[in-house]
Formats: structure tokens, C-alpha cells, sequence
């Protein structure tokens, strides 16, 4: 499986995720290659975009690292996350088969920074195949054909859309959101059955800390370097709990453990 992680900060965006692939028959995972599931495109947005994925590791005899590496060169191009969201939830629907399309979530995260009017706003295009979560136990369900929507700042779910802010206060709430939660806005995808309950351990533990010792000289990041080192510092923690809990094979999460990020332009 996977942790795909996504940070929406006022500093930047920041991606990370491990590196982890693996196959399971009845009893226990197979450890297979490790596939880099971050990848940077120059071409979109205002300063390049990242794509992360998630779920499917092959695409008919390709890993998905190559298969996305090979489709994002083909991409006939474009400027905007929808763009290019658009163009691989078309090819996934073109190549995944109905076998694998309809028994596995799969998809993709596409973060990067447009121009809306005269502003940069940041923008996280979803791709994915699962149109359930149970939040109770992290399992994904109901899957069917790919999509791609647009869920930051807009959203499909206008209670969790960004779009009542005017798009010159979006990164003062963003700054604001930090400063409440002791972490950015965040989007998470892969293996959350296991990695909710750590990670959300983690943030509880990171705004108690600022909160309880702020006299102590304790807060949240303010910049994109500590996001990063904290965003990697979530799926190293959660993978090496996976290593030393996990008693069925290979661990879902493993590293090497990366992070992408987009300072805010």
C-alpha cells in the first residue's frame, strides 16, 4: 500500500510519502520493488506541480512510477492541475482494467500553485477511483470509474471548500488554521487502516506540546523547511511502527521515506 501525505501551508505545499511496494495472496505481503511515488512536473502552475500516488502499483506491465513518469512526458501539456488531472484520470479509465479498477482504490494527489486573477493560489487536484471512506476504519469501498476534482481551495463537499475566502486572505486562514491546529491543512491517502490512528497521535501530540510548553519556547513551524522535516517526519514514524508491530510479511510502509515541496511564489 502506501502513505501519501499533503501539506497546505502558508509557506508552501510539501508532499511525502514512502516507498513501498507490495503484492499479498491469502496469508502475508510480498515485499516487491520500491517505486518512487513522488514525482515533479515543470510545466504546470506557476513555479511546476507534484504528483503523488497511491494504491495500484502496476499498470498493465509497468510499475507506476514508470507508467506515470512515461504518461506526465507524453502529456500534450497544459497549465493547470485540472488539466493534468484530467489527462491521467483519462488514461488510468483507458488502461486499468475493470478487474483492477473496481477491487483496488488508486490514485493520485497533484499539488501546485496558479494564478487566479493576479494571485497565487495553491491547488490540490484529486484523482482517485473510491467514493467511500469509512472513517471508523480507514477502509476504502465503492469503487468505480476515475475521477478528477479540484479539492483545494474549491471542493466537492462545500463544507470542506476554501472557496468563502477571498482568494487575497487565502493564505492569512491558511496561517491562521496553523496557528489553531499546530499543523497545516492537510489530505492523506494508502494504507489508512493502520496510519490514521498514529499519525493522528502525532498532531495531537505536536498542538499539546505548543499549546502545554508554549512557555518553553514551543510552536508550530513557520516555514517550509520545518514542514517538510515534520510532513516526513509523520510517515517515517508511522512506517517504522508498521516495521515493528506488522506480523503478516512485508511492511505496507517502508522507506526510503521522501518529501516534494512548492514554496508559495
Amino acid at each position: 500500500m502506501t502513505l501519501l501525505l499533503s501539506f497546505y501551508s502558508s509557506s508552501g505545499i510539501v508532499f511525502a510519502a514512502d516507498s513501498a511496494i507490495t503484492q499479498s495472496d491469502a496469508n502475508e505481503a510480498m515485499r516487491k520493488d520500491k517505486q518512487q511515488k513522488l514525482l515533479k512536473v515543470s510545466t504546470v502552475g506557476i513555479n511546476g506541480a507534484i504528483v503523488g500516488f497511491f494504491g495500484l502499483a502496476v499498470v498493465g506491465t509497468d510499475p507506476m512510477d514508470k507508467w506515470l513518469a512515461r504518461k506526465l512526458g507524453a502529456w500534450p501539456g497544459g497549465r493547470t492541475a485540472g488539466e493534468l488531472g484530467d489527462y491521467l484520470r483519462d488514461e488510468l479509465s483507458r488502461e486499468v482494467p475493470d478487474v483492477h479498477r473496481l477491487n483496488n482504490a488508486s490514485g493520485f494527489h497533484i499539488g501546485t500553485f496558479e494564478r487566479r486573477g493576479e494571485l497565487a493560489v495553491p491547488v490540490m487536484q484529486y484523482v482517485a477511483n473510491v467514493y467511500h471512506l469509512d472513517m471508523d476504519t480507514g477502509v476504502y469501498s465503492d469503487f468505480r470509474e476515475y475521477r478528477s476534482e479540484e479539492n483545494f481551495p474549491s471542493h466537492p463537499d462545500p463544507g470542506s471548500s476554501w472557496t468563502g475566502y477571498p482568494a487575497n486572505q487565502l493564505r492569512h486562514h491558511l496561517r491562521e488554521f496553523e496557528r489553531g491546529h499546530g499543523f497545516p491543512y492537510w489530505f492523506r491517502n494508502g494504507d489508512l487502516a493502520f496510519s490514521a490512528r498514529p499519525w493522528e497521535g502525532i498532531r495531537d501530540a505536536v498542538n499539546s506540546l505548543r499549546g502545554d510548553l508554549r512557555h518553553r519556547g514551543l510552536k508550530a513551524p513557520e516555514d517550509l523547511r520545518l514542514w517538510n522535516a515534520l510532513a516526513k517526519t509523520i510517515v517515517t514514524t508511522v512506517g517504522d511502527l508498521y516495521g515493528i508491530l506488522g506480523t503478516q510479511g512485508a511492511p505496507l510502509i517502508e522507506g526510503p521515506y521522501v518529501t516534494e515541496s512548492l514554496a508559495w511564489p
